[in-house]
């Protein structure tokens, strides 16, 4: 589940200005590798020819811009730092389709089905050193963006969101192997993996120039965001949207035993019975569609779509929260507060 329309605040021209200078920084290059990686973006098919791909998520980068504009920087300013995060972004992705050998990712086969999971691997380092090369080249910008603190901070804060994801995704992973996991355990992964667009925010803010204390303010806004959307990713692959399937990337989180809120609260609060069942299923190897069904039936029982969704509000109410100490207008505080929703699904 993603967002993939142009965010509160942004014009269509930032969003084509944007979209544009992520081409460019990918086409400047010549190796088919760079090919591989346009293909993931969504400009070219598996041959390198023009084939663009409409629902394309950029949230991400496009949240860089809306931070930024909304603190009244530049929008040109922001765009080295909105690209550096979008290429991270689809760094994490292109790994992990290796990692839950998903086939398929915006109804095209992913990277590594397509050239194989070496290949893969090697396009998406690549993605991530791309993602620091790009605010390296601010180093060439003039008055604060060019500033060697702020390109620094930049660079140390990517970094940190990384290991961050990492860390969440490490935590993930050994989690499908345990019958039980607490709410928490979920929560606290949830604002790992939130902590990109946590990235997000700062690095618009840093764009802007802004103190300190209102960086802060802004990587609580967009980890608290991106914590909800993790969470709600998860609820979307249990539920899917009325008249829709599971595509291939839901079928593969719930296959590999991801654990979700939902499953964590049906475990801590369900009978005896009940937790004894959802350990039985979760100990399997893999999961099949029989077994999918029978966990949302439980799920049902237990009330945990309504726990569940009642946190991933909380989470939005806290990101609303941080917003207040960030400086920003009434009226640019609604456009970030609109895009949150918007996000976090």
């Amino acid at each position: 589940m993603s967002f993939t329309g142009i965010l509160p605040g942004l014009t269509a021209e930032d969003a084509d200005k944007f979209e544009s200078a992520l081409k460019k920084f990918v086409d400047s290059r010549e190796l088919p590798l760079y090919k591989m990686m346009a293909y993931h973006l969504g400009w070219v098919d598996q041959n390198g020819e023009p084939e663009p791909v409409v629902m394309q998520d950029r949230s991400h980068g496009h949240l860089v811009l809306s931070v930024a504009k909304a603190l009244g920087a530049n929008i040109e300013a922001a765009i080295p730092y909105a690209v550096a995060v979008e290429m991270l972004y689809n760094f994490l992705l292109v790994h992990e389709d290796v990692q839950n050998a998903n086939t398929e990712r915006n109804n095209r086969p992913t990277i590594w089905w397509s050239w194989g999971p070496a290949q893969a691997i090697n396009a998406g380092d690549g993605i991530h050193a791309m993602a620091r090369i790009s605010i390296f080249e601010q180093r060439n910008a003039s008055g604060a963006a060019g500033d060697p603190r702020n390109i620094s901070l930049a660079l140390e804060s990517l970094d940190t969101a990384t290991l961050e994801v990492c860390e969440g995704e490490y935590l993930d992973i050994s989690y499908q192997e345990r019958a039980a996991v607490g709410v928490e355990e979920i929560v606290s992964v949830a604002r790992k993996h939130g902590a990109l667009f946590g990235l997000s925010a700062k690095l618009g803010g840093i764009a802007a120039a802004v103190d300190d204390d209102v960086l802060e303010a802004l990587n609580k806004f967009g980890t608290a965001v991106g914590a909800a959307q993790n969470l709600n990713i998860d609820l979307k692959a249990l539920w899917p949207d009325e008249g829709t399937e599971r595509n291939e990337v839901q079928r593969g989180r719930l296959q590999s035993k991801k654990k979700s809120i939902a499953t964590a609260h049906a475990i801590e609060t369900g009978t005896p019975t009940t937790r004894r069942r959802l350990g039985e299923i979760f100990m399997k190897r893999v999961l099949d569609p029989s077994d999918l069904d029978e966990v949302t039936a439980i799920l049902a029982e237990t009330e945990s779509r309504a726990f569940a969704e009642t946190r991933v509000s909380e989470l939005i109410d806290e990101s609303t929260e941080a917003l207040d100490s960030a400086g920003i207008s009434a009226s640019q505080k609604d456009s970030l507060i609109e895009s949150s929703k918007l996000i976090a699904g």
